[in-house]
């Protein structure tokens, strides 16, 4: 729902140009969402497994510069001057990611391009709908997005070793899950 929450904030439509910048649980929706809605979507991954996880979306992996809009998704200084870096003169960047401290914004290059700043927070209303409603429609329509972002699975009982891969970028972990009855 935080993904979709960001592309409604941004308003995406088809034929818009996306870039994602995190590929993550919220990046890769949020590029999901966008292609979903007929956007040009490339994503911007730290690890080669989110890279094809985004792959596996129908999603790029080799951004490049002059996008209409770019999405942050990971929560970082640098992942917001990345993203600006991405846009085209008067684009926007949408920014999704959780900062728990002051961040430097790339203010030259903001007032140059002319860039716009939308922030977005997690969840809400969109069109009367709620959006968690709305991510799970999207689930429902797009079986392989759970299939991709769930990339572990463990019995209740291995809860702590579950939250050892979740931790453990190494791990290849997007989305743990802990499943009842083990």
């Amino acid at each position: 729902a935080v993904g979709l929450h960001a592309v409604h904030r941004a308003a995406i439509g088809p034929g818009m140009r996306v870039a994602v910048v995190g590929a993550g649980m919220v990046g890769l929706v949020a590029a999901a969402v966008a292609r979903r809605a007929g956007a040009d979507v490339d994503i911007v991954a730290r690890h080669r497994f989110q890279s094809a996880a985004a792959e596996r979306l129908g999603v790029g992996t080799d951004p490049g510069r002059g996008y209409d809009l770019a999405i942050e998704a990971a929560g970082s200084g640098s992942a917001l001057a990345d993203a600006v870096g991405l846009v085209r003169p008067g684009g926007t960047v949408v920014f999704s990611g959780s900062y728990w401290d002051p961040v430097e914004l790339p203010g030259f290059a903001l007032q140059l391009g002319e860039i716009d700043l939308l922030p977005s927070i997690y969840y809400g209303h969109h069109d009367g709908v709620r959006e968690f409603d709305e991510a799970a429609q999207v689930l429902a329509e797009l079986p392989e997005l759970a299939e991709t972002l769930i990339t572990h699975r463990f019995p209740l009982g291995e809860a702590r070793h579950a939250f050892d891969v979740a931790a453990d970028r190494e791990a290849g972990s997007i989305r743990v899950v802990l499943e009842p009855g083990g």
